[in-house]
């Protein structure tokens, strides 16, 4: 029976229960509220993702776009900062007006990069398949790495030890 009252009466956490509770159900309702509300794309700029890979030979670049052709990128060099700009509308004849609901974004776009010095800038080879865009550059010759053999010291030592003797 103490143990009933002293938790109705005393339990400091009773308060931030109900509280967490509300919290809880607010935030609920909120998420619920726009999973219903129906979204339409607007015309504003979007940002591809991209990865960039970096091997002994080379540096490429992938930038994911599905939806577009080859005319809608254009691709710019300066100064080793390469930009990439390209823009994707809606296809087949739909105009934005009448599109109700999406998850796709749609509008120009523009992603740039500062190249490192060790690419040789003058190999650029672009190629757009399957929704990816993949930029490759080769390395300088300079940059690339090289191997170098190692002479066996031990055999000159053993060959001149046994010269003098």
């Amino acid at each position: 029976m103490l143990r009933t009252y002293w938790y109705d009466t005393v339990d400091p956490f009773r308060k931030l229960t109900s509280l967490q509770q509300w919290m809880d159900q607010t935030l609920q309702a909120t998420l619920n509220s726009f999973a219903q509300t129906p979204q339409v794309a607007s015309n504003t700029a979007f940002v591809p993702r991209a990865e960039v890979f970096e091997t002994d030979n080379q540096v490429a670049l992938k930038i994911e776009v599905p939806g577009l052709s080859e005319k809608d990128f254009e691709i710019t060099l300066k100064e080793h900062v390469l930009t990439v700009r390209g823009e994707r509308k809606l296809e087949n004849g739909f105009k934005q007006e009448n599109l109700t609901w999406t998850e796709r974004f749609y509008g120009t776009f523009i992603r740039t990069f500062n190249l490192p010095q060790t690419v040789d800038v003058n190999t650029i080879n672009a190629t757009y398949t399957n929704g990816i865009l993949r930029i490759v550059f080769a390395k300088h010759e300079a940059a690339k790495p090289k191997q170098i053999p190692v002479n066996f010291a031990q055999k000159e030592l053993t060959a001149s030890a046994s010269a003098s003797a």
